[in-house]
């Protein structure tokens, strides 16, 4: 004798059509009944006046269950069980948004094999040859240290076999200087810079190690900025004071221009010694190639008269030989950041000539940022006395007034 569970298996997916009659409120009305259950045991009933309609909702219904029955266990395929299995799941996954065609055809439209395998050290030991000579040693040491804690980090695999994942892994596994909390934002956005620029040049066109570069999808963290660092006008004079009487003056150029036209002491001042025809004293304007720029943006920098006076009279390199000791021992007795002298540039320069363009324009900024990180971190009074540093033999007093 069958049970109630095997009797509803047995007509799982069997329609019936029946003429029942109903009385609603005193009234008696005929109708026709569609009822039965759907393969997986799911109760069907559905009422209609007419008898035709009944029947063909009856068949069609049927029919939809015979298709359903036979797709998902009657399908002929020469797929393997784990291929069936694999898609499958990602046919789940993808859920009603896309079909498996267009995930495909997305696929093989966008993906480019690379041109061939090199190991994630391999490549690193090119970039960093290629970079020689190029940028300033110091930030050669920082991508040396980025990418040698990286290497360790992914245990050196085949450069194309990288993610993105794999960078965010690394980046979250930062630690700040206690070894316990996680590294800050700002480390955070350094080390995605470094990264950033070594999988960019792995994917230029010229090499193609990777298909594409995987920190394009990296966030980068937004950092609270407070106001920036810069020299007050009695260090400042101070340090061009000593800068003059130093070795013959060997250095003043150097810091006369990174102090006096912002020029950034590090990768621009390197290239714009290897051309100081770039430096126009007749028609006082030092010119900032795209070559020389660290953004890859032209700017003219405006030579004031206190500058002049320092380049005129101290007219040697501006890295003499060997200049790397004692630069740094310069830089530390007065307590020099890497920035805050093209940070002084910038302060005291709206300071005295209240030009958000004009600031702009020679700083290589953006007007929204001197507004932001700039204004009224000097006085009128300071910023005049800044422009007015010289060479004490120039005889010069150099006054300008608020526009």
């Amino acid at each position: 004798m069958q049970t109630d569970q095997e009797r509803r298996n047995s007509c799982a997916g069997k329609l019936s059509v029946s003429q029942k009659v109903a009385n609603d409120h005193g009234y008696q009305y005929s109708y026709w009944l569609v009822q039965g259950a759907d393969p997986k045991g799911g109760r069907v009933r559905k009422k209609f006046k007419d008898e035709g309609k009944a029947r063909a909702f009856k068949n069609e219904k049927e029919t939809e269950f015979l298709n359903v029955h036979r797709r998902t266990r009657h399908v002929t395929t020469t797929l393997t069980l784990d291929q069936l299995d694999e898609a499958e799941a990602c046919a789940k996954r993808l859920g009603d948004r896309y079909t498996l065609t267009q995930c495909v055809d997305y696929f093989f439209g966008h993906y480019r094999e690379v041109d061939f395998k090199i190991s994630l050290s391999d490549a690193i030991v090119a970039f960093r040859g290629d970079l020689e000579g190029q940028v300033r040693e110091r930030s050669l040491v920082q991508l040396k240290s980025t990418l040698g804690q990286f290497e360790k980090f992914v245990e050196n695999p085949f450069l194309h076999e990288l993610s993105t994942q794999d960078v965010m892994r690394f980046l979250k596994g930062l630690r700040s200087r206690d070894g316990v909390n996680q590294a800050g934002k700002k480390t955070w956005n350094n080390y995605r810079a470094d990264l950033h620029l070594f999988f960019e040049w792995s994917a230029d066109k010229q090499r193609r190690w990777v298909a594409a570069n995987p920190v394009v999808d990296v966030p980068r963290m937004q950092v609270q900025n407070g106001q920036v660092e810069i020299l007050t006008r009695q260090t400042a004079r101070a340090l061009m004071n000593h800068v003059a009487t130093f070795k013959d003056g060997k250095y003043a150029r150097y810091f006369g221009l990174a102090l006096f036209a912002g020029i950034r002491p590090g990768g621009e001042l390197e290239k714009l010694a290897q051309h100081l025809e770039l430096i126009n004293l007749a028609t006082g304007v030092i010119h900032i190639t795209p070559a020389v720029s660290k953004t890859g943006k032209k700017r003219e920098i405006k030579i004031h008269e206190n500058l002049y006076e320092w380049l005129t009279k101290y007219p040697g390199e501006i890295f003499p030989t060997n200049c790397d000791r004692e630069l740094k021992a310069i830089r530390k007795k007065f307590g020099l950041t890497h920035d805050v002298l093209r940070h002084t540039f910038i302060s005291m320069h709206i300071g005295a000539f209240k030009s958000f363009a004009d600031a702009a324009l020679e700083s290589g900024n953006s007007e929204r940022i001197i507004k932001d990180h700039y204004l009224n971190t000097s006085s009128f009074e300071e910023a005049v006395d800044f422009w007015e540093i010289a060479p004490e033999e120039a005889g010069r007093k150099v006054i300008y007034l608020a526009v």
